[in-house]
C-alpha cells in the first residue's frame, strides 16, 4: 500500500480555557504555521506550552476557539481517517490480539479481510514483530506495544500521523530502537513520505528525528530550525557542530542554558 502525506497548515489557531472564577487560559495563541507534505516536524517546549493542544487540534480531538487547520485541502472539523494518532499512553485494545490491532483501522474502513490481514502482517514484519501476531498486548513489553500501535497507524494508510509523546515512557535503549523503526517505515523509499508531527520534551529526540523542530512557549511557536544534517543521525552525528548549536539554542529556548551558553569546540577555539 503506497500513501501520499498530504501538508498542514495551521491559520490564526487559538484555543482557551475559559475558566470559572479564574483568568481564562490560552493554550494556543494565535497559531499560523505550514508543514509541507512528507516533513517531519518535532515540537518541543515546557509542560504546559500548548504542544500536545496544538496537536490535539490537528487530529480534530480538540476544537480551535479561532482560526481553521487544513490537511491537505480539506479543512479539520473532528477525527478522520487521513489522520493516525498514537499517544504516550498504550493505545492497543488488551481483548484483542496483536494482529487484530494492527487491523482495526482498515476494519472500521471496510477493508476486506483477507487485504487487511496482509497488510497487517506486512507491517508487524516491518516493525519486528510478525512472529507474535496471535499474542496479546499484555504478553508484550512496553516497547513491542508501542510496536504494534505504530504498524496499526501505518497500516490504515494515513497520509497525517500525529504523535505525542510516543517513547517518553521507555528507555533508552528501546526508545532509540523505535526511532529506526519510525524512521524506517516513514521513509521507505517506495513511495512519498507520510507528513509527521512529533511532540516531544527531549531534545536529542528532536535533532535525531526532525527535518524541522518547532519550539514552543505560552501558546505560540518562538522558532523554527531547520535540521538539515543527513540521515541516520547517530549518537555521534549529534555531536557534529551544527547540531550542537542546534542543541543550545533549543536548551536556551527551555531555560536550561544561560544566554551566552555556546557548544565546547567552539569555546576551545576561542570562538
Amino acid at each position: 500500500m503506497q500513501t501520499r502525506g498530504n501538508s498542514i497548515a495551521f491559520d490564526k489557531v487559538s484555543r482557551i480555557y475559559r475558566r470559572a472564577g479564574q483568568p481564562n487560559f490560552r493554550a494556543v495563541d494565535n497559531v499560523s504555521l505550514t508543514i509541507a507534505a512528507g516533513e517531519f516536524v518535532c515540537i518541543v517546549g515546557p509542560s504546559g506550552c500548548g504542544k500536545s493542544t496544538l496537536m490535539q487540534i490537528c487530529a480534530g480531538l480538540v476544537t480551535p476557539s479561532d482560526g481553521t487547520v487544513l490537511v491537505g485541502s480539506t479543512p479539520v472539523t473532528g477525527p478522520g481517517a487521513d489522520r493516525g494518532v498514537v499517544f504516550q499512553q498504550d493505545s492497543v485494545f488488551p481483548w484483542m490480539s496483536v494482529i487484530d490491532n494492527v487491523e482495526y483501522g482498515l476494519k472500521c474502513r471496510g477493508v476486506p479481510a483477507r487485504e487487511r490481514r496482509e497488510i497487517a502482517r506486512e507491517y508487524l514484519a516491518r516493525v519486528g514483530l510478525g512472529m507474535v501476531e496471535t499474542s496479546w498486548p499484555k504478553e508484550l513489553s512496553g516497547g513491542m506495544r508501542k510496536r504494534v500501535a505504530i504498524a496499526g497507524v501505518f497500516a490504515n494508510g494515513s497520509g497525517v500521523l500525529l504523535l505525542d509523546e510516543p517513547f517518553g515512557a521507555l528507555d533508552y535503549v528501546t526508545r532509540h530502537q523505535l526511532h529506526d523503526v519510525l524512521l524506517g517505515l516513514w521513509d521507505d523509499g517506495t513511495s512519498s513520505p507520510r507528513t509527521i508531527l512529533f511532540v516531544t520534551h527531549d531534545v536529542d529526540e528532536a535533532l535525531t528525528l526532525g527535518d524541522r523542530i518547532l519550539v514552543m512557549g505560552s501558546g505560540r511557536v518562538v522558532d523554527d530550525i531547520a535540521v538539515r544534517a543527513a540521515r541516520p543521525r547517530t549518537p555521534d552525528a549529534l555531536l557534529d557542530r551544527d547540531m550542537v548549536e542546534i542543541r543550545h539554542t533549543l536548551l536556551r529556548h527551555l531555560g536550561l542554558e544561560g544566554p551566552r551558553a555556546r557548544a565546547p569546540e567552539l569555546v576551545a577555539a576561542g570562538r
